[in-house]
């Protein structure tokens, strides 16, 4: 079977590069809806990849003056990753660490929040927490926290965490605006986190083509958040995927390939990717993501 290829129907350059498109893909007969009226060289005329971005105009020739952040993500939020390895045999000892770090923090700004916190279950590490934090006031948030390092109570929790760690890795992120920012999940689920290393330069392709992608994936409530890479290592998305079990992951997963259009998403984003990896998470006792 020939997978179906993208049309490409209008787009902007930065940088001698075409980035910002409007796409169709022959499976799916439908396609983007028309441009308004007034055309596309209209200043008041605003195209389906730019109604994505809540509340925001998007001016295709002033391109080159906006950041892929703010063409990406219309959210005020800061989200941060922050991946331990502890030692093996030490599960319970650096949970009960773990959580004398979040009630110091809680206490010292509580404007940052713990959205998600798991343990890897399947891998490429074991003995691995993942725990996912909101900053809501954004980077005013990470600036407080930064100045925290220096007051003591927290240092010495954060010291004896680290006691127990043999790494320690924190990326900054921003959440897509066409997935929405994670929602409590009160019945249990086991995680797919699934990260990618993207070519640089292809965000924003990867967020036009995502953008279409998301709407295969919704059926099962299966979507928990997705979130690109700000500080740290750069061109670097995280897609993370909630179901009942991991014969639910098989089923769900299975009946997403049956559906036509979701092939030409794999299609078209496969090639933008250098490098990617899935883990399975199980959630810990402080994870608002059970």
């Amino acid at each position: 079977m020939k997978l179906a290829q993208p049309a490409l129907l209008r787009c902007g350059r930065i940088s001698g590069r075409w980035t910002i498109c409007e796409r169709a893909y022959a499976s799916n007969p439908e396609g983007p809806p028309a441009p308004p009226a007034g055309g596309a060289d209209s200043p008041n005329s605003q195209g389906w990849i730019s109604k994505l971005f809540v509340g925001q105009q998007f001016n295709a020739e002033g391109m080159q003056k906006q950041s892929h952040s703010s063409l990406l993500s219309s959210s005020g939020y800061v989200y941060e990753f922050s991946t331990h390895n502890y030692r093996p045999g030490s599960t319970q000892k650096y949970l009960e660490r773990f959580g004398e770090y979040k009630e110091v923090l809680g206490k010292k700004l509580p404007s940052v929040e713990l959205v998600g916190s798991w343990l890897t279950a399947y891998g490429r590490t074991r003995d691995q927490a993942i725990h996912l934090w909101r900053y809501k006031k954004g980077y005013s948030d990470v600036d407080v926290q930064v100045s925290l390092r220096k007051d003591q109570e927290l240092a010495k929790a954060d010291e004896a965490l680290a006691e127990l760690c043999g790494r320690r890795k924190s990326i900054l992120t921003k959440s897509f605006s066409y997935w929405g920012d994670p929602k409590p999940r009160n019945e249990p689920h086991v995680y797919d986190m699934r990260s990618y290393v993207l070519k640089p330069g292809s965000m924003i392709e990867w967020g036009n083509a995502w953008a279409k992608g998301i709407t295969y994936r919704r059926e099962h409530n299966q979507d928990v958040g997705g979130f690109f890479s700000q500080v740290g290592q750069l061109y670097v998305v995280y897609h993370i995927w909630a179901y009942p079990s991991m014969t639910g992951r098989n089923e769900t997963r299975t009946s997403t390939w049956a559906k036509p259009g979701w092939d030409a998403t794999v299609a078209y984003t496969v090639p933008l990717i250098e490098k990617m990896q899935s883990k399975i998470l199980t959630a810990t006792p402080y994870s608002q993501l059970k």
